[in-house]
Protein backbone atom coordinates (compact mmCIF):
# COMPACT_ATOMS: atom_id res chain seq x y z
CA UNK A 1 0.00 0.00 0.00
CA UNK A 2 2.91 2.39 0.67
CA UNK A 3 4.07 2.02 -2.93
CA UNK A 4 0.56 2.76 -4.16
CA UNK A 5 0.33 5.80 -1.86
CA UNK A 6 3.56 7.20 -3.33
CA UNK A 7 2.17 6.79 -6.84
CA UNK A 8 -1.05 8.51 -5.69
CA UNK A 9 1.03 11.37 -4.30
CA UNK A 10 2.75 11.78 -7.64
CA UNK A 11 -0.45 11.51 -9.69
CA UNK A 12 -2.06 14.13 -7.45
CA UNK A 13 0.87 16.53 -7.84
CA UNK A 14 1.07 16.01 -11.61
CA UNK A 15 -2.53 17.25 -11.80
CA UNK A 16 -3.34 15.67 -15.16
CA UNK A 17 -0.31 17.23 -16.89
CA UNK A 18 1.71 14.04 -17.47
CA UNK A 19 0.93 10.51 -18.64
CA UNK A 20 0.86 7.49 -16.34
CA UNK A 21 4.43 6.63 -17.40
CA UNK A 22 5.85 9.76 -15.73
CA UNK A 23 5.93 8.29 -12.18
CA UNK A 24 7.57 5.13 -13.53
CA UNK A 25 10.45 7.03 -15.15
CA UNK A 26 10.96 9.15 -12.06
CA UNK A 27 10.96 6.19 -9.66
CA UNK A 28 13.48 4.45 -11.91
CA UNK A 29 15.71 7.55 -11.95
CA UNK A 30 15.60 8.19 -15.69
CA UNK A 31 18.02 10.99 -16.65
CA UNK A 32 15.94 12.46 -19.48
CA UNK A 33 15.33 16.21 -19.63
CA UNK A 34 11.59 15.82 -19.03
CA UNK A 35 12.01 13.62 -15.97
CA UNK A 36 14.73 15.82 -14.48
CA UNK A 37 12.50 18.88 -14.93
CA UNK A 38 9.55 17.08 -13.34
CA UNK A 39 11.69 16.25 -10.30
CA UNK A 40 12.11 19.92 -9.50
CA UNK A 41 8.91 21.38 -10.94
CA UNK A 42 6.59 19.05 -9.03
CA UNK A 43 8.74 18.57 -5.91
CA UNK A 44 9.71 14.93 -6.39
CA UNK A 45 13.34 15.02 -5.23
CA UNK A 46 12.61 12.47 -2.50
CA UNK A 47 11.28 9.89 -4.96
CA UNK A 48 13.92 10.15 -7.68
CA UNK A 49 15.58 6.76 -8.30
CA UNK A 50 13.68 5.25 -5.37
CA UNK A 51 13.21 1.94 -7.22
CA UNK A 52 15.88 1.82 -9.98
CA UNK A 53 15.19 -1.85 -10.74
CA UNK A 54 11.42 -1.48 -10.94
CA UNK A 55 10.17 -3.42 -13.96
CA UNK A 56 7.51 -2.07 -16.28
CA UNK A 57 5.55 -5.26 -15.69
CA UNK A 58 5.46 -4.72 -11.92
CA UNK A 59 4.58 -1.05 -12.32
CA UNK A 60 1.80 -1.75 -14.83
CA UNK A 61 0.39 -4.45 -12.55
CA UNK A 62 0.32 -1.96 -9.64
CA UNK A 63 -1.44 0.62 -11.81
CA UNK A 64 -4.07 -1.94 -12.84
CA UNK A 65 -4.66 -2.83 -9.20
CA UNK A 66 -5.11 0.86 -8.37
CA UNK A 67 -7.59 1.29 -11.22
CA UNK A 68 -9.55 -1.78 -10.12
CA UNK A 69 -9.56 -0.49 -6.53
CA UNK A 70 -10.99 2.82 -7.73
CA UNK A 71 -7.99 4.86 -6.54
CA UNK A 72 -7.23 6.36 -9.96
CA UNK A 73 -8.68 6.51 -13.43
CA UNK A 74 -6.60 6.70 -16.60
CA UNK A 75 -8.18 8.47 -19.58
CA UNK A 76 -7.84 7.70 -23.28
CA UNK A 77 -4.65 9.78 -23.49
CA UNK A 78 -2.99 7.67 -20.76
CA UNK A 79 -3.28 10.57 -18.30
CA UNK A 80 -4.05 9.50 -14.71
CA UNK A 81 -6.47 11.28 -12.39
CA UNK A 82 -6.89 10.64 -8.69
CA UNK A 83 -10.36 9.75 -7.38
CA UNK A 84 -12.05 10.60 -4.08
CA UNK A 85 -11.12 7.18 -2.59
CA UNK A 86 -7.60 7.82 -3.90
CA UNK A 87 -7.44 11.13 -2.03
CA UNK A 88 -8.61 9.40 1.16
CA UNK A 89 -5.91 6.74 0.75
CA UNK A 90 -3.32 9.41 0.02
CA UNK A 91 -4.14 11.16 3.29
CA UNK A 92 -2.70 8.14 5.11
CA UNK A 93 0.70 8.43 3.39
CA UNK A 94 3.31 8.58 6.19
CA UNK A 95 6.05 11.18 6.19
CA UNK A 96 9.01 9.58 4.46
CA UNK A 97 12.59 10.64 5.13
CA UNK A 98 13.83 10.11 1.60
CA UNK A 99 16.23 12.09 -0.57
CA UNK A 100 16.55 10.25 -3.84
CA UNK A 101 17.94 13.27 -5.67
CA UNK A 102 20.86 13.46 -3.23
CA UNK A 103 21.77 9.75 -3.29
CA UNK A 104 20.39 8.67 -6.71
CA UNK A 105 20.50 4.95 -6.01
CA UNK A 106 24.04 5.05 -4.60
CA UNK A 107 22.68 4.11 -1.16
CA UNK A 108 22.56 0.55 -2.50
CA UNK A 109 26.28 0.66 -3.23
CA UNK A 110 26.80 1.82 0.34
CA UNK A 111 24.85 -1.17 1.63
CA UNK A 112 26.87 -3.54 -0.54
CA UNK A 113 30.05 -2.17 1.02
CA UNK A 114 28.56 -2.23 4.52
CA UNK A 115 27.31 -5.79 4.22
CA UNK A 116 30.62 -7.13 2.89
CA UNK A 117 32.72 -5.35 5.51
CA UNK A 118 30.39 -6.52 8.27
CA UNK A 119 30.48 -10.10 6.98
CA UNK A 120 34.27 -10.05 6.72
CA UNK A 121 34.79 -8.77 10.26
CA UNK A 122 32.30 -11.30 11.60
CA UNK A 123 34.26 -14.11 9.94
CA UNK A 124 37.55 -12.75 11.33
CA UNK A 125 36.13 -12.82 14.85
CA UNK A 126 35.10 -16.46 14.28
CA UNK A 127 38.56 -17.28 12.90
CA UNK A 128 37.14 -18.32 9.56
CA UNK A 129 38.54 -16.75 6.39
CA UNK A 130 37.29 -19.39 3.95
CA UNK A 131 33.87 -17.91 3.26
CA UNK A 132 31.87 -16.93 0.20
CA UNK A 133 31.50 -13.15 0.03
CA UNK A 134 27.89 -12.03 0.25
CA UNK A 135 28.52 -9.50 -2.53
CA UNK A 136 29.54 -11.05 -5.85
CA UNK A 137 30.21 -7.78 -7.70
CA UNK A 138 33.99 -7.64 -8.28
CA UNK A 139 33.94 -3.84 -8.24
CA UNK A 140 32.43 -3.88 -4.74
CA UNK A 141 34.83 -6.59 -3.60
CA UNK A 142 37.86 -4.62 -4.82
CA UNK A 143 36.57 -1.44 -3.18
CA UNK A 144 36.11 -3.21 0.17
CA UNK A 145 39.51 -4.89 -0.15
CA UNK A 146 41.19 -1.49 -0.63
CA UNK A 147 39.11 0.01 2.19
CA UNK A 148 40.20 -2.66 4.67
CA UNK A 149 43.85 -2.28 3.66
CA UNK A 150 43.74 1.28 5.00
CA UNK A 151 43.10 -0.01 8.52
CA UNK A 152 44.43 -2.72 10.87
CA UNK A 153 41.16 -4.53 10.22
CA UNK A 154 42.21 -7.81 11.84
CA UNK A 155 42.82 -6.17 15.20
CA UNK A 156 40.30 -6.40 18.02
CA UNK A 157 40.45 -2.61 18.47
CA UNK A 158 39.45 -1.92 14.85
CA UNK A 159 36.58 -4.41 14.96
CA UNK A 160 35.40 -2.98 18.28
CA UNK A 161 35.50 0.58 16.91
CA UNK A 162 33.64 -0.46 13.76
CA UNK A 163 30.79 -2.03 15.69
CA UNK A 164 30.71 0.90 18.09
CA UNK A 165 30.25 3.29 15.16
CA UNK A 166 27.49 1.09 13.74
CA UNK A 167 25.72 1.02 17.09
CA UNK A 168 26.05 4.81 17.40
CA UNK A 169 24.63 5.43 13.92
CA UNK A 170 21.78 2.97 14.51
CA UNK A 171 20.69 4.85 17.62
CA UNK A 172 19.43 7.88 15.69
CA UNK A 173 15.81 8.55 16.61
CA UNK A 174 14.78 8.67 12.94
CA UNK A 175 15.38 4.93 12.56
CA UNK A 176 12.32 2.92 13.56
CA UNK A 177 12.16 -0.65 14.81
CA UNK A 178 11.00 -1.69 11.32
CA UNK A 179 14.01 0.02 9.73
CA UNK A 180 16.45 -1.79 11.99
CA UNK A 181 14.63 -5.09 11.58
CA UNK A 182 14.87 -4.87 7.79
CA UNK A 183 18.54 -3.89 7.92
CA UNK A 184 19.53 -6.63 10.37
CA UNK A 185 17.72 -9.28 8.35
CA UNK A 186 19.51 -8.21 5.18
CA UNK A 187 23.02 -8.38 6.71
CA UNK A 188 25.11 -11.55 6.75
CA UNK A 189 27.73 -12.80 9.20
CA UNK A 190 29.38 -15.95 10.49
CA UNK A 191 26.87 -18.79 9.97
CA UNK A 192 24.15 -16.16 9.41
CA UNK A 193 22.81 -15.40 5.94
CA UNK A 194 20.79 -12.37 4.94
CA UNK A 195 17.22 -13.24 4.01
CA UNK A 196 15.62 -12.59 0.63
CA UNK A 197 12.94 -9.95 0.15
CA UNK A 198 10.37 -12.69 -0.29
CA UNK A 199 11.39 -14.34 2.98
CA UNK A 200 11.39 -11.00 4.78
CA UNK A 201 7.95 -10.13 3.41
CA UNK A 202 6.61 -13.42 4.76
CA UNK A 203 8.31 -13.02 8.15
CA UNK A 204 7.23 -9.41 8.75
CA UNK A 205 3.89 -9.76 6.95
CA UNK A 206 4.59 -6.64 4.91
CA UNK A 207 4.39 -6.04 1.16
CA UNK A 208 7.73 -6.76 -0.53
CA UNK A 209 7.81 -3.47 -2.45
CA UNK A 210 6.90 -1.50 0.68
CA UNK A 211 9.76 -3.16 2.58
CA UNK A 212 12.22 -2.16 -0.14
CA UNK A 213 11.03 1.44 0.08
CA UNK A 214 11.47 1.40 3.86
CA UNK A 215 14.91 -0.13 3.37
CA UNK A 216 15.87 2.72 1.04
CA UNK A 217 14.56 5.19 3.61
CA UNK A 218 16.62 3.45 6.29
CA UNK A 219 19.80 3.82 4.23
CA UNK A 220 19.09 7.50 3.55
CA UNK A 221 18.59 8.16 7.27
CA UNK A 222 21.72 6.20 8.12
CA UNK A 223 23.81 8.08 5.55
CA UNK A 224 22.46 11.43 6.76
CA UNK A 225 23.50 10.50 10.29
CA UNK A 226 26.97 9.40 9.18
CA UNK A 227 27.62 12.61 7.23
CA UNK A 228 26.46 14.74 10.16
CA UNK A 229 28.75 13.00 12.65
CA UNK A 230 32.46 13.42 11.78
CA UNK A 231 33.38 11.18 14.72
CA UNK A 232 32.11 8.19 12.74
CA UNK A 233 35.45 7.97 10.95
CA UNK A 234 35.17 4.41 9.67
CA UNK A 235 31.62 4.81 8.40
CA UNK A 236 32.40 8.16 6.79
CA UNK A 237 35.18 6.48 4.88
CA UNK A 238 32.81 3.64 3.97
CA UNK A 239 30.31 6.12 2.50
CA UNK A 240 32.89 7.87 0.33
CA UNK A 241 31.43 9.04 -3.00
CA UNK A 242 27.89 7.94 -2.18
CA UNK A 243 26.34 11.39 -1.76
CA UNK A 244 26.00 13.39 -4.96
CA UNK A 245 28.54 16.22 -4.98
CA UNK A 246 26.62 18.33 -7.51
CA UNK A 247 22.88 18.73 -8.15
CA UNK A 248 23.56 18.29 -11.88
CA UNK A 249 23.64 14.97 -13.67
CA UNK A 250 27.10 13.94 -14.89
CA UNK A 251 26.46 14.93 -18.50
CA UNK A 252 24.92 18.28 -17.56
CA UNK A 253 27.94 19.00 -15.35
CA UNK A 254 30.27 18.62 -18.34
CA UNK A 255 28.15 21.06 -20.32
CA UNK A 256 28.09 23.48 -17.37
CA UNK A 257 31.89 23.34 -17.08
CA UNK A 258 32.27 24.29 -20.76
CA UNK A 259 29.72 27.08 -20.40
CA UNK A 260 31.63 28.51 -17.43
CA UNK A 261 34.77 28.47 -19.60
CA UNK A 262 33.02 30.77 -22.08
CA UNK A 263 31.85 28.27 -24.68
CA UNK A 264 28.71 29.25 -26.59
CA UNK A 265 25.74 26.94 -27.00
CA UNK A 266 26.86 26.00 -30.52
CA UNK A 267 30.47 25.46 -29.45
CA UNK A 268 29.35 23.18 -26.61
CA UNK A 269 27.19 21.18 -29.01
CA UNK A 270 30.13 20.80 -31.39
CA UNK A 271 32.66 20.02 -28.68
CA UNK A 272 30.50 17.38 -27.02
CA UNK A 273 29.09 16.05 -30.30
CA UNK A 274 25.58 16.00 -28.87
CA UNK A 275 22.23 17.00 -30.34
CA UNK A 276 20.91 20.48 -29.64
CA UNK A 277 17.97 18.98 -27.73
CA UNK A 278 20.38 17.27 -25.32
CA UNK A 279 22.31 20.49 -24.69
CA UNK A 280 18.98 22.25 -24.16
CA UNK A 281 18.16 19.67 -21.48
CA UNK A 282 21.45 20.49 -19.79
CA UNK A 283 20.78 24.24 -19.80
CA UNK A 284 17.33 23.67 -18.34
CA UNK A 285 18.93 21.54 -15.64
CA UNK A 286 21.44 24.30 -14.93
CA UNK A 287 18.61 26.84 -14.69
CA UNK A 288 16.78 24.63 -12.19
CA UNK A 289 19.72 23.94 -9.91
CA UNK A 290 22.02 26.98 -10.04
CA UNK A 291 20.54 30.18 -8.56
CA UNK A 292 23.34 32.22 -10.16
CA UNK A 293 22.57 30.96 -13.67
CA UNK A 294 20.90 33.63 -15.81
CA UNK A 295 18.51 32.74 -18.64
CA UNK A 296 18.72 36.31 -19.98
CA UNK A 297 21.06 35.08 -22.73
CA UNK A 298 18.12 33.31 -24.33
CA UNK A 299 15.81 36.33 -23.99
CA UNK A 300 18.05 39.21 -25.20
CA UNK A 301 15.26 41.75 -25.65
CA UNK A 302 12.84 40.58 -22.98
CA UNK A 303 12.11 41.26 -19.33
CA UNK A 304 12.51 37.73 -17.98
CA UNK A 305 11.07 38.65 -14.56
CA UNK A 306 7.84 39.71 -16.25
CA UNK A 307 7.78 36.57 -18.38
CA UNK A 308 8.35 34.31 -15.38
CA UNK A 309 5.45 35.95 -13.55
CA UNK A 310 3.21 35.50 -16.59
CA UNK A 311 4.12 31.81 -16.79
CA UNK A 312 3.36 31.36 -13.09
CA UNK A 313 -0.05 32.95 -13.56
CA UNK A 314 -0.92 30.28 -16.13
CA UNK A 315 -0.88 27.74 -13.25
CA UNK A 316 0.23 24.90 -15.50
CA UNK A 317 3.50 23.16 -16.33
CA UNK A 318 2.13 21.55 -19.48
CA UNK A 319 4.30 22.77 -22.35
CA UNK A 320 1.65 22.31 -25.02
CA UNK A 321 -0.75 24.55 -23.09
CA UNK A 322 1.95 27.18 -22.56
CA UNK A 323 2.95 27.03 -26.23
CA UNK A 324 -0.65 27.81 -27.22
CA UNK A 325 -0.63 30.81 -24.88
CA UNK A 326 2.85 32.00 -25.98
CA UNK A 327 3.34 30.84 -29.61
CA UNK A 328 6.27 33.20 -30.25
CA UNK A 329 8.48 31.40 -27.74
CA UNK A 330 10.22 28.09 -28.42
CA UNK A 331 9.64 25.05 -26.24
CA UNK A 332 13.20 25.48 -25.00
CA UNK A 333 12.51 29.06 -23.88
CA UNK A 334 9.32 27.99 -22.14
CA UNK A 335 11.17 25.20 -20.34
CA UNK A 336 13.78 27.70 -19.14
CA UNK A 337 11.05 29.96 -17.77
CA UNK A 338 9.45 27.00 -16.00
CA UNK A 339 12.81 25.91 -14.62
CA UNK A 340 13.50 29.29 -13.06
CA UNK A 341 9.98 30.21 -12.01
CA UNK A 342 8.23 26.91 -11.47
CA UNK A 343 6.79 26.48 -7.99
CA UNK A 344 7.71 23.12 -6.49
CA UNK A 345 6.14 21.53 -3.40
CA UNK A 346 9.13 20.35 -1.42
CA UNK A 347 7.29 20.92 1.86
CA UNK A 348 5.72 17.48 1.46
CA UNK A 349 2.17 18.80 1.33
CA UNK A 350 -0.38 16.77 -0.56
Amino acid sequence: MLFQQIILHMVNRLNGERTISAPFHLLRGKRSGQTIQDVKSYGFTRYFSLTPKLSKKTYDHTIQMMIQSGLIIVDGNSVPHITKPGIETLQRLPELKLNGWLYRGNERIFFQRLSLVTQTLSQIIAGNMAFDPVQKDEKVQNWVRNYLKKWPFRSEEFIRNYYYELKTAFQTSDLSHLHLSILSHRLSGFEVSGVTWQQLSHALKEDEMDLQIRFCECLHILLDEIYLNPRLTLLNSLSEGIKTSTPLTDSAKKTADLYEQGYTFEQIMSSRQLKSSTIEDHFVEMAMNDPSFSIQLFFPDENTYRLIEQIRNQQTKKLRTLKEAYPLYSYFQLRLLLAVGGDSHEDGSI
